[in-house]
């Protein structure tokens, strides 16, 4: 039985590796939901998915059921999804807009930042019943970064400030690119599970290693990948002509590390100057009109390619969305990709950027495929019992002081991002124990 001290759960991480047991044992995931994701700060939403006052949306963290609301006040709420009579989730529905939420149970209804508004047939209520005493239940403690909401279910712990840090900059970096300086996450979403562990798709985010050879097929004759982005004629350099040696301008990206699991790597390096089509021009002109030429020209030589707010929300820079990471069981994850539109931009340039979004990240796209077969051959291969752990050592003594960012830096295709985020797990698993 694991009893999940401190001492227990610091011989599962070693220099350069992992035990298997975090990827497949039921009482490590258990502490998992309690002691990270009922700990740190956790995506919730974005205030663009409810404009309107009375509008929700629901999901969990964790395995706690939320519900992201606008109140009468305008403020964004968030509400835990269980009535304080009986216990039933008051909104069953994925998102709506409601003027006041009632249990299906008992019909007690609640306003919407929570407050207990009526109770049915209240004569039979005890004496000593007071409403003041039964609303909705909120999350302990909420932080918003220009529209980004994150919650934590612990009263105590870093403030959202310090969780956020240099990461401000990340969210700068694809929110700067709305001519109207906001985005929305109002056009749908993919949604799917994937027979493997949360980490592994979290481990994947800063894994550059692996795209020559996971995405082969992606990759045509001269070594480019397809291109991802409007207005691109070709993709990234992935491998070399005629060859399958990794191409040195794929092999020059860069990984980055800062406190709290976070991390980032840089752009993909592509033909920027001769990047143009209809929609990306008018965009364009769309972006200058509202910011200049010159900070135009900043804005679309991004710094960022994928981008992790550990423990579970990425952001891509490339084909831009919002990726949240769900842990449903030991073995089984629930992957939610957001499109992102650009508000202010053409309606054509946010339609391009979702179309490429269904290629490559839905769940019958042709990049994200690929990763959740190599999910699901991991989590498979570690049933084998013969050998009990998992090598993250490529780079290791190779990271170096980053000065301009204030980060830890490596190549992209070592592992220490990937290290820094298991020093993250040790640190909220051991720290709650």
């Amino acid at each position: 039985m694991f009893d999940g001290t401190a001492d227990e759960i610091s011989k599962l991480i070693e220099p350069g590796r992992v035990h298997r047991r975090v990827y497949t044992d039921s009482d490590i995931f258990e502490l998992e939901m309690d002691r990270i994701f009922g700990c740190a700060w956790i995506f919730a939403g974005h205030t663009s998915q409810i404009p309107n006052i009375g509008d929700y949306v629901t999901s969990d963290i964790g395995r706690q059921p939320i519900i992201f609301i606008r109140h009468k006040d305008g403020t964004p709420q968030v509400l835990l999804n269980r009535c304080a009579h009986r216990g039933p989730k008051v909104c069953n529905e994925p998102c709506g807009n409601l003027k006041s939420l009632t249990c299906l149970y008992h019909g007690w209804s609640y306003d919407t930042d929570g407050t207990l508004l009526d109770v049915s047939m209240p004569e039979g209520a005890a004496q000593h019943f007071k409403k003041s005493e039964f609303g909705l239940a909120k999350a302990p403690r909420m932080g918003e970064y220009r529209g980004f909401v994150f919650v934590s279910m612990a009263r105590k712990g870093i403030s959202f400030d310090e969780f956020l840090g240099p990461m401000k900059a990340n969210i700068d970096d694809l929110v700067d690119r709305a001519p109207d300086g906001e985005i929305s996450l109002d056009a749908g979403m993919h949604r799917y599970f994937f027979r493997g562990n949360w980490k592994l798709q979290v481990e994947n985010v800063l894994d550059s290693y692996h795209v020559p050879y996971s995405h082969a097929s992606t990759v045509n004759k001269k070594g480019e990948q397809f291109s991802r982005r409007e207005g691109d004629k070709e993709g990234a350099q992935v491998v070399e002509e005629k060859t399958t040696k990794t191409a040195d301008a794929w092999k020059g990206r860069r990984s980055f590390v800062v406190d709290f699991g976070h991390g980032w790597t840089s752009n993909t390096e592509l033909n920027e100057k001769a990047r143009s089509s209809p929609a990306y021009d008018a965009y364009k002109v769309a972006l200058a009109d509202k910011v200049g030429k010159s900070r135009m020209e900043e804005i679309l030589t991004p710094e960022f390619h994928n981008s992790l707010l550990y423990p579970n929300c990425s952001i891509m820079g490339l084909n831009i969305h919002i990726r949240l990471i769900r842990p449903i069981a030991p073995d089984l994850t629930e992957v939610t990709v957001y499109p992102v539109k650009l508000n202010g931009a053409p309606d054509e340039m946010n339609s391009a950027n979702i179309r490429l979004l269904n290629v490559t990240h839905s769940a019958t796209s042709f990049v994200q495929t690929d990763d959740l077969e190599s999910f699901r051959r991991t989590q498979a291969g570690l049933r084998s019992n013969q050998s009990d752990w998992i090598d993250f050592s490529r780079g290791m003594g190779e990271e170096e002081a980053d000065p301009y960012y204030n980060a830890t830096r490596e190549s992209a295709m070592h592992e220490m991002a990937i290290r820094a985020q298991y020093q993250a797990w040790l640190h909220y698993m051991c720290e709650a124990a």
